[in-house]
């Protein structure tokens, strides 16, 4: 019995291991610079700057010029890339 009850509790502490290594993205908001490496998907559309990326909208085109702003407030320019 005791075996089971240990074995019951090292099967619930490595399932919530992997539960909280697969937590979800937080939600990007527009137009925030974020770096090259950011490991979460960005979606709809992408900007790319010297600096690093940034989420934009769904209505804008691929090439369309666009801006990033980073958390200083600086705007720095980039081109829509997806």
């Amino acid at each position: 019995m005791t075996r089971v009850v240990f074995l019951a509790l090292v099967l619930a502490l490595l399932v919530a291991q992997d539960s909280r290594a697969q937590q979800e993205c937080p939600e990007l908001p527009f137009n925030v610079l974020v770096p090259f490496d950011y490991p979460c998907r960005i979606t709809p559309r992408v900007c790319r700057t010297e600096y690093g990326l940034c989420r934009l909208g769904a209505g804008v085109a691929p090439g369309t010029p666009c801006y990033c702003y980073a958390a200083n407030g600086v705007a720095y320019p980039g081109v829509c890339i997806r």
